[in-house]
């Protein structure tokens, strides 16, 4: 059975673009530049919705329904609304009613690391997953390491599963904002940078252990976004002497960090893709990432590649940077050749030439 239209679960919209759904915001917005032009492609939401600007194709028809806004809504009103076409699911879940239903899973943390979510969502994931892999048409990924995570935990077989890379350019379109190098007393060039989390497989214990000496040239840590010291102490994980923590930062202020910091690092154990390597990159930004998750597949060469567990190597890896302007140079360039390959145009491109089988 094919179908003529397709629609987009526009669940996300209107829930607060962040994480899973602001990428889920740029791949609707993808595809309807990509496939807009030669099928009817609708966005379906549960509750009316101010388009943002910086995505102005994402105006949907609003279909209310008596179960509200949430699951509800997604596992009956939505296939209702969209039992005519095919159902297009880019935020991990798709409602298990819809006979013609694709699904992004982005990764399967909840199997992986469950301690790191709350009970009742890791559970709620772990007993939905496969059925909504089994339930679906096609599933699609963002990295060939998520794709054969997917197939090892039972949500679906390899052959059923397409891999379609994120795209990373989103930050070069915002201006930066330096104002956030002044408030926090950062000189540019003279920082390392890591993003904030105090989930368990983020591991940003590894910087704090790898910086408690200071660098040679005692570069303070600055740990952008996430919450403050007190969640990281709280966990025993002490940070270095002098860490400046961020708070929330805007995207302008992100992309000001990023071009500003002399290094990026990025230790997860584990990842589905891995967006903040690739967005220093953009910035032109050295990058040391972890060797594990989708990071090897996703930075290439663009960045040097650590183990997650060993402190000393992840020293060493700062380090060589600080000391080596040659290593940034090329880290830098190699970077940015790599980013470039990771447009949202792309990603459009590659989610409409799996969905055209469908059709």
């Amino acid at each position: 059975m094919t179908a003529s239209k397709i629609y987009v679960n526009g669940k996300f919209l209107g829930a607060g673009l962040n994480g899973v759904h602001r990428t889920a915001a740029h791949f609707s917005d993808a595809l309807l530049r990509q496939g807009g032009g030669q099928t009817e492609i609708e966005l379906l939401a549960p509750r009316p919705f101010s388009p943002d600007p910086a995505f102005p194709r994402l105006v949907p028809r609003v279909v209310q329904g008596r179960l509200g806004p949430g699951q509800g809504w997604e596992m009956l009103t939505l296939p209702r609304a969209a039992r005519d076409g095919l159902l297009v699911n880019f935020c991990n879940l798709a409602p298990l009613l819809h006979p013609r239903s694709v699904v992004m899973i982005h990764d399967v943390q909840t199997y992986l690391y469950p301690e790191d979510y709350t009970g009742r969502q890791a559970v709620a994931y772990r007993m939905l997953l496969p059925w909504i892999g089994r339930r679906a048409v096609r599933v699609l990924t963002v990295s060939d390491f998520s794709r054969k995570m997917l197939a090892k935990y039972g949500i679906a077989p390899e052959a059923k599963i397409d891999v379609v890379h994120n795209g990373t350019d989103h930050i070069l379109d915002v201006a930066p904002d330096p104002s956030i190098l002044a408030r926090h007393g950062l000189t540019r060039g003279r920082y390392v940078m890591t993003l904030g989390s105090a989930k368990g497989y983020k591991n940003i214990r590894r910087v704090f252990d790898a910086m408690r000496e200071p660098l040679a040239e005692e570069l303070p840590l600055v740990v952008a976004g996430g919450p403050p010291a007190t969640a990281y102490e709280a966990r025993g994980w002490t940070p270095p002497a002098g860490t400046v923590f961020t708070g929330f930062v805007s995207d302008a202020e992100l992309r000001s960090l990023y071009a500003g910091a002399s290094l990026f690092a990025f230790p997860s154990l584990t990842e589905g893709f891995g967006l903040p390597p690739v967005e220093a990159m953009h910035c032109d930004t050295p990058v040391v990432a972890a060797d594990a998750g989708a990071m090897p597949e996703v930075c290439t060469d663009g960045a040097i590649l650590v183990d997650p567990a060993d402190t000393r190597a992840w020293r060493a890896a700062l380090q060589a940077i600080c000391d080596q302007p040659d290593l940034s140079a090329d880290l830098i360039s190699k970077g940015k050749a790599r980013a470039e390959q990771l447009t949202w145009a792309s990603a459009g491109a590659r989610v409409w030439s799996c969905l055209q089988p469908l059709l």
